[in-house]
Order: C-alpha cells, then sequence, then structure tokens
C-alpha cells in the first residue's frame, strides 16, 4: 500500500450544479448529454447519476457558473421535452479538492475530510474520487469555510 500524502487543496467558488431530472433510462442517454456539452467547448465535473425507477434516471453535474446558462440552451436542443421532466440550475455552488498520492489505496482520506466538512456544518452535495483527488461539491458560501477547515485538518498545506 502506498503513503497517503495530501499535498494540496483546490477550490473554485464559481460553479453550477445542473441536473436534468427524470431523464429516459436508456443505452445512450448520457453519451448524448454530455457528448452535445462536448460540442459546444463546454466543460463538466463531478457527474452523478442516480439509480433511477420507472424508466428514467436522474443525471446532475458541475460546470463553470458563467457556462451554465449554455449548457442548459444545448440540452433543451439535444433532448425534447418529453425526454427529461426538468432541469434544475443552481449557480451557487463551489467544489474543493484535497489532491495527493495514494489517496485510494490508503484508507482514511476521504473520511477524514468528510468529518471535517461535517465538523464544520458543511453538507457534501456530489463527491468525485480519483487515485489522486478526492472532490466535493458544497454551497458556494462554505468554501473558504471549507478550505480553511482542511489546510488544518492536513496540517502543512498553504
Amino acid at each position: 500500500m502506498e503513503k497517503m500524502l495530501v499535498n494540496g487543496i483546490q477550490s473554485n467558488s464559481k460553479t453550477a450544479q445542473i441536473s436534468v431530472m427524470k431523464l429516459k433510462d436508456e443505452p445512450g442517454v448520457a453519451a448524448k448529454l454530455f457528448g452535445a456539452i462536448a460540442k459546444e467547448g463546454l466543460n463538466v465535473e463531478l457527474i452523478l447519476q442516480s439509480i433511477g425507477g420507472n424508466g428514467t434516471k436522474d443525471i446532475s453535474f458541475v460546470v463553470l457558473d458563467e457556462d451554465a446558462d449554455a449548457v442548459v440552451e444545448v440540452l433543451k436542443k439535444t433532448f425534447s421535452k418529453d425526454d427529461y421532466n426538468e432541469i434544475k440550475v443552481d449557480k451557487n455552488m463551489g467544489i474543493v479538492s484535497i489532491r495527493g498520492a495514494g489517496m485510494m489505496s490508503n484508507p482514511g482520506a476521504a473520511s477524514m475530510m468528510f468529518e471535517t466538512l461535517y465538523s464544520c456544518g458543511i453538507n457534501i452535495e456530489m463527491i468525485y474520487t480519483s487515485e489522486i483527488k478526492i472532490t466535493v461539491s458544497i454551497r458556494r458560501n462554505k468554501v473558504d469555510l471549507a478550505v480553511k477547515a482542511l489546510k488544518e485538518r492536513f496540517s502543512g498545506l498553504d
């Protein structure tokens, strides 16, 4: 097992969360959705798909808040109103990440991050993990508090 080494914290307090509610659950829907967004040169982060039910799923993701309106327009052009129930946009979001080598091969990094945010009263909206980064989506007004608390928790970070 690799030693866990958290060597940095990143944040962006200017993101929006977009949720496509009750999207038809059929092969190719995610490819169609994210392909249309990519074709417009817009970037997506933190994708979450629900388990769904009754032949539908909810798909949520994060974009820069300045791109949110353009993404919604792309979605409305790409899908018929019969393909989904609603598109929700929340422009008051931010993301915070801890990064470093060996996080996924060592238990505890996510737990430590989540406990730190909990102790500050910060609710996590979405979570993304990789071998080198754990990212959460939280309310925009909590980003600075989260960064400060995580720097203290993983001491020695600037």
